[in-house]
């Protein structure tokens, strides 16, 4: 059986040049989304029907000349089941990146859980990744180092998701910030095949891909049947002793490695799952069309109550026309009006702060709606996310700069300014062991603005791990 690889975006003089290095390619376009739901895509034959699938984003207008009459990828369910899942072939995906495709992943290559980032200008300089033997292929490792010399132009890095399952990814590129340029992925079931391969802009795609596919034919010698005349010579009855010994120990040790593998995935969604609060407090906001859970306020009150905090929904419990605060959170004999807001902005806006400080300074007139406790502290606490499209470390403080005074009010006001980033540290610092519960409630009890230093946090204890258990 001949083997099948298709070129998608390539010139016609790179199907010559593969053909003569004996490889069996056809040429397909597939081009950049011209609205939400049409994706252009010509090929001689559906996806499913070629073993190696190879993606290149640059291409010229020359090539949307050549392919003129293109469909909607869309609508054609076997190419786009084919190029979204990796249940079935193209058994190995190739994907040359940098090029504008109107997509923050790289569904054009089939590789739908990597995620592409706009790199810096001139990136120039590259350090090799360090990768472990298991599942790796150091034949391909070597092949895609030497293709460094070859770089023309990194416009884009790339990353997996957390949750890339079954993959086994090796970046083996990467700039010197970290971010990767150039990598590759096997399975957990398959490690000797190169499931994906991702490039940066090469001086020369074509014979890059030759060297891959050489690369990949001694290595998967199975993939490419019709080239290998002596495939025969591999076959399990040639096979010393010895050997099938050892290929035996080999499987028994994969098959044993993909169920520790599977179980301790399965654990990993358990505990994300039942933790997903923790990291929803860095972007969540109070969008009506969510769960009230997965609202900002819904994942500070879960933040709060698993600081063993007493929470109490007042806006559910009082149906005044009057907005109240969010919650009464309390404990002993310390009760903290607390408000939950959220915004996109640089900084927190005065209004939330102007807001809570009316309410606190009105109290008294609150008693023919919801009667205070006389044995509590009041306090008030207002707990901010903003700049939420921004990486934590690099948001402001809460309200500095001209903003600084309200600080100043809210310790002699008796409120707390919390950021939901500085309540992720506390929560992290549990979790790790290097806080105790207790120790956080004090933490946030302080009137004025709410920080938690990690750099003076204390060692991790079994009595403190044992509390965020």
């Amino acid at each position: 059986m001949s083997h099948r690889i298709i070129l998608l975006n390539f010139p016609a003089k790179a199907e010559e040049l593969l053909s003569k290095a004996g490889f069996n390619v056809e040429r397909g376009y597939l081009g950049a989304y011209e609205a939400k739901d049409r994706l252009p895509f010509q090929t001689p034959h559906p996806l499913y029907e070629y073993d190696v699938l190879i993606y290149d984003s640059n291409y010229g207008t020359d090539l949307l000349k050549e392919f003129s009459s293109p469909i909607n990828l869309f609508d054609q369910k076997g190419s786009y089941e084919a190029l979204a899942s990796f249940d079935g072939p193209p058994f190995v995906r190739v994907a040359f990146i940098g090029g504008t495709n109107g997509a923050k992943r790289l569904f054009h290559a089939g590789l739908k859980f990597v995620n592409l980032f706009e790199a810096e200008k001139s990136v120039s300089s590259f350090v090799e990744a360090k990768t472990v033997q298991t599942f790796a292929i150091p034949e391909l490792h070597d092949v895609l180092v030497n293709f460094q010399g070859q770089i023309r132009n990194v416009r884009q890095f790339y990353l997996e998701d957390q949750d890339h399952y079954p993959f086994y990814c090796f970046p083996v590129l990467c700039s010197r910030s970290g971010q990767r340029v150039m990598g590759y992925g096997t399975t957990y079931d398959s490690a000797i095949i190169p499931r994906y391969v991702i490039l940066p802009e090469l001086r020369d795609h074509t014979q890059a891909v030759i060297k891959l596919l050489h690369c990949i034919d001694i290595v998967c010698p199975s993939l490419f049947p019709d080239r290998n005349k002596r495939n025969w010579l591999n076959a399990d009855e040639f096979l010393l002793p010895e050997e099938r010994t050892i290929q035996k120990e080999i499987r028994e040790t994969i098959d044993q490695a993909t169920k520790v593998i599977e179980a301790k995935r399965a654990a990993q969604e358990k505990i994300a799952s039942e933790n997903a609060f923790v990291k929803r407090l860095l972007f969540a906001t109070e969008d009506s069309k969510q769960e009230p859970g997965d609202r900002l306020s819904g994942v500070v009150k879960k933040a709060l109550e698993y600081l063993e905090f007493v929470v109490e929904d007042i806006d559910q419990k009082t149906k005044s026309a009057i907005k109240k605060e969010d919650f009464w959170v309390s404990e002993q004999d310390f009760l903290a009006i607390t408000e939950v807001t959220g915004t996109a902005n640089k900084n927190p806006k005065t209004k939330e702060w102007n807001d809570i400080l009316a309410r606190m300074t009105t109290l008294s007139n609150r008693r023919t709606d919801l009667e205070l406790p006389l044995d509590k502290i009041i306090r008030g606490l207002l707990v901010l996310n903003y700049d939420i499209d921004n990486h934590p470390a690099k948001r402001p403080r809460v309200y500095t700069g001209e903003d600084e005074y309200i600080v100043e009010t809210a310790v002699e006001q008796g409120i707390g300014l919390l950021s939901t980033v500085e309540l992720h540290k506390i929560i992290v610092a549990i979790k790790e062991g290097r806080l105790t519960k207790g120790e956080a409630r004090k933490i946030i009890r302080k009137p004025g603005r709410i920080e938690f230093d990690t750099t003076k946090i204390k060692p991790a204890t079994d009595n403190a791990k044992a509390e965020a258990d």
